[in-house]
């Protein structure tokens, strides 16, 4: 007779093929699945080429055709331009020699005036495409150097070659700031201009303070277009822009202003801090209906001062009166203000202002070009730069601004690129979704082909590519989807997760316990 023993051994088969399968199922099946859905969602992305983008390494291609009397001189320029530019890593120039024909030479040298040779010149070669120049020997000058609104400079001779290098450098390519375009470093014209966008939504405003008092004679629909619609038309192959004018009615601002007499017709002036102007930004900001349009808006306002408080003049910081046929400022990045002075004679009976057009909008054209990134030229001894005799930018400065956006958008796409990659390394519970991938691969291609077509000198094709290459990080790094996840970091996953599986784990452990106990087999019970 024996003792109570084991259970059958059927009974503990299936008990023990129970156990088995209800583990089986949890660890192989139930735990790769609660992984897998729980898994942060992540497109592959070319990690590998947005680490190699280097913006310093971005350049521009420029064709540049020397046209001289002579071999001679037409080596001596074009040697010496080569020698200087050989320098810069930012621009590399494609020279050309030419010798100018007995034609050619004989009507340069006859005409009369620059612009009359400017024809001569533009009968002879095409100098309307984009990204070349040409510098053009002729004797009758009066400076070394005569730069036209074409893409043409004079020079008298070899004897100008340091001049015309300088000319080259500072005017028409501006090599600085060109560089600082690419660098991670805000210059001085970077923290002016405005940031690279699609388009700009240009406002003007008109701001009448005192309308009961005094009327004021400005058409500002039509000097938009007139004026500032000529000018931003040339800028259409850069930009898309949108126009639109406004009065605002019963700002008043107090410009603090201290009243100094003087010998002027009105016996007196109000003198302003300069400091103090900037303060005005402020309360246009309140009124001015600026948010219409989802581009960046350039502002620019015409304040109408009351007679009462004509004429206003602007001081700086050292009490002194700053000479200036206009008052006018401009802040960076938002726009410009000129300030409308009445005269006296317009200021007797019934007051009514009638403000010069073509003064005002000249103003507002030449705060507009700092603002889009078109700077004011130094000073080159023996250079001539010939005035602006339109309202339309210079052709040079027209590719001069094509460069500059273009390196500007590139370099901008690459390091937004360079932080979203890092971000995502950083913060491993990022979701990066299909469309998040979508943008950032056309940001990746587009920024290979916008710099491929600068190397080459593809001028227009390359700034069409960075303005794609420019959206598209952009739309990636601003994606909301990027956010769905991030206050969900692992350790609160953790947290969730735990208290509903650990209660389920003690038994599946227990029965994975008997089950090892099982199969290793138990030491057989004694027999009586």
């Amino acid at each position: 007779m024996t003792k109570q023993g084991r259970k059958p051994d059927g009974d503990e088969w299936s008990r023990m093929w129970a156990s088995a399968s209800f583990v089986g199922v949890l660890i192989i099946i139930g735990l790769p699945l609660w992984w897998k859905t729980t898994e942060v969602y992540r497109v592959s992305l070319p990690y590998d080429k947005i680490n190699s983008f280097d913006g310093e390494a971005l350049m521009l291609s420029t064709d540049l055709t020397v046209l001289a009397n002579d071999e001679p001189t037409a080596s001596e320029i074009a040697g010496l331009i080569e020698k200087d530019f050989e320098e810069q890593k930012v621009i590399k120039l494609n020279i050309k020699k030419l010798i100018i024909s007995d034609q050619l030479r004989h009507s340069l040298d006859s005409v009369a005036d620059e612009a009359e040779a400017l024809e001569e010149v533009a009968a002879h070669y095409d100098i309307s495409k984009h990204n070349t120049f040409f510098v053009v020997q002729r004797k009758p000058l009066y400076e070394d150097v005569w730069l036209s609104g074409e893409r043409v400079a004079f020079f008298r001779d070899a004897k100008a070659s340091p001049t015309l290098v300088e000319v080259l450098k500072q005017w028409v390519y501006q090599t600085d700031i060109l560089e600082g375009a690419r660098s991670a470093t805000a210059d001085s014209a970077r923290r002016s201009r405005f940031p690279p966008a699609s388009g700009y939504h240009v406002v003007l405003s008109v701001v009448h303070p005192r309308p009961d008092s005094m009327k004021v004679e400005f058409d500002a629909g039509q000097a938009m277009e007139d004026y500032i619609g000529s000018f931003v038309d040339e800028l259409s192959e850069l930009h898309n822009f949108t126009l639109s004018s406004q009065w605002l009615y019963l700002l008043d601002f107090d410009f603090q202003a201290k009243e100094v007499k003087d010998t002027s017709e009105w016996g007196r002036h109000f003198a302003v801090r300069q400091d103090k102007l900037h303060l005005l930004l402020t309360k246009l900001e309140e009124r001015a209906a600026t948010q219409v349009s989802a581009l960046p808006t350039i502002n620019l306002a015409l304040y109408v001062l009351p007679c009462e408080r004509a004429p206003l003049a602007v001081y700086d910081e050292q009490d002194r009166r700053i000479p200036t046929p206009v008052q006018a400022f401009m802040s960076p990045k938002w726009g410009g203000v000129y300030l409308g002075n009445p005269e006296a004679s317009e200021c007797q009976g019934t007051p009514e202002y009638r403000p010069t057009v073509r003064l005002i909008m000249g103003t507002f054209i030449a705060q507009l070009r700092k603002l889009l990134g078109i700077t004011d030229k130094p000073t080159i001894p023996g250079a001539f730069l010939d005035p602006l005799r339109a309202v339309p930018p210079r052709r040079w400065e027209l590719d001069s601004l094509l460069a500059l956006r273009t390196l500007e958008q590139l370099a901008s796409s690459q390091g937004t690129l360079r932080s979203l990659a890092q971000l995502l390394g950083e913060i491993s519970n990022i979701v990066i979704n299909d469309e998040v991938g979508v943008s950032i691969n056309a940001a990746v291609a587009a920024i290979e082909d916008g710099a491929a077509r600068l190397a080459s000198g593809e001028l227009l094709s390359a700034h069409r590519s960075s303005q794609r290459a420019h959206s598209a990080a952009e739309t990636a790094f601003m994606e909301p989807s990027l956010l769905a996840l991030l206050y969900f970091p692992d350790d609160q996953k953790y947290a969730i997760y735990i208290p509903l599986f650990l209660p389920i784990m003690f038994p599946v452990i227990l029965s994975l316990k008997n089950l090892l106990f099982w199969l290793r087999g138990k030491p057989k019970e004694k027999v009586d």
